[in-house]
């Protein structure tokens, strides 16, 4: 329940024609606010990182959502939104995969931003919806030799091996069964957690909490490189002990943009939408509520791990 919006264009003269199936990239760059030059990073595919977004004709704000001129995905009322944000949906792939689009463009941005070779292990932490995703663009469109998973609950377990994980293990064994089969050697400090001599050459830190970040960095190989993908929901005190000891790179991973992908530049909804029939993105989503029973909505994505869900959506139809 982020920001991914699927819906039908109403009207304008935006080389889109009125009844279109979009999928909504929520980003507003330079495109979006009707500031020409655009910035050095709009100008380059990276309109996620734009610095114009308190300039330009709308509202300031980062997204569509967080912006009061546009509107958002929890509104009654028709959103606005710049063609430049609008992707074509294809006929073969049904709404119930559309509207997970977004976040899956998400995980495909993360996957090429730390990208794992055939001789190495990716690692990814955590197993919502943005750790499923990511096991799937890393299984999709990287040599990754070999994906490790750390998953909580059977559902998320059952679809981190459907798509595309070798190993799954729980978060409990992090320090047990994970270090074993990196082939890593665990001590224990006087202080702190444990010290991990060895690890994954990539790890995707997928929850954004400050205890899983640590363990990213302890759990990554010397000279290896961490993806930050969840969200924090608060200020974090890390311990980045490992960051120097180590030599381990921390990047960030925010959104999406153009991808440098097998000799082509290509945007990250589009390899989103090309790998969404392999993986059977519609049968993540779910269940779907509608706007009105948003309180129940919310509580079923708070506890979605538990009761088993993926993708907890509003629909707005009939």
């Amino acid at each position: 329940m982020g920001h991914e919006i699927l819906g039908e264009v109403v009207e304008g003269n935006s080389g889109f024609s009125a009844g279109e199936r979009v999928v909504v990239e929520p980003a507003l760059g330079c495109a979006a606010r009707g500031i020409e030059p655009p910035c050095p990073y709009c100008a380059s595919g990276h309109y996620a990182l734009c610095v114009n977004a308190a300039k330009g004709d709308i509202s300031p704000g980062i997204q569509t959502g967080f912006c009061g001129d546009t509107g958002g995905g929890w509104s009654e009322g028709t959103l606005v939104a710049h063609p430049s944000q609008l992707h074509r949906v294809p006929d073969e792939v049904p709404d119930e995969a559309a509207v997970a689009i977004e976040p899956l463009a998400c995980a495909v941005h993360a996957a090429l931003k730390v990208t794992p070779g055939p001789d190495e292990t990716a690692l990814v932490i955590g197993a919502g919806s943005v750790g499923l995703f990511v096991v799937a663009a890393l299984r999709q469109l990287t040599d990754a030799g070999r994906i490790i998973c750390v998953a909580k609950h059977e559902r998320q377990r059952e679809e981190a091996l459907r798509l595309g994980a070798d190993e799954v293990v729980h978060p409990r064994e992090i320090y047990g069964e994970l270090t074993k089969a990196l082939g890593a050697e665990v001590y224990a400090p006087e202080l702190g957690k444990p010290v991990v001599m060895g690890g994954a050459e990539k790890v995707f830190e997928c929850v954004g909490a400050q205890g899983t970040i640590e363990d990213a960095t302890r759990l990554c190989a010397p000279g290896g490189e961490v993806a930050l993908v969840g969200m924090p929901g608060a200020r974090s005190c890390l311990d980045l002990t490992a960051l120097w000891h180590k030599e381990v790179r921390l990047a960030g991973a925010y959104a999406y943009g153009v991808e440098e992908y097998r000799g082509e530049k290509v945007k990250s909804f589009e390899l989103a939408m090309r790998i969404s029939p392999e993986i059977k993105l519609a049968t993540l989503v779910g269940p779907r509520f509608r706007l009105r029973q948003y309180r129940e909505a919310i509580a079923a994505a708070r506890s979605s791990g538990r009761n088993g869900h993926v993708k907890v959506v509003f629909d707005h139809r009939g």
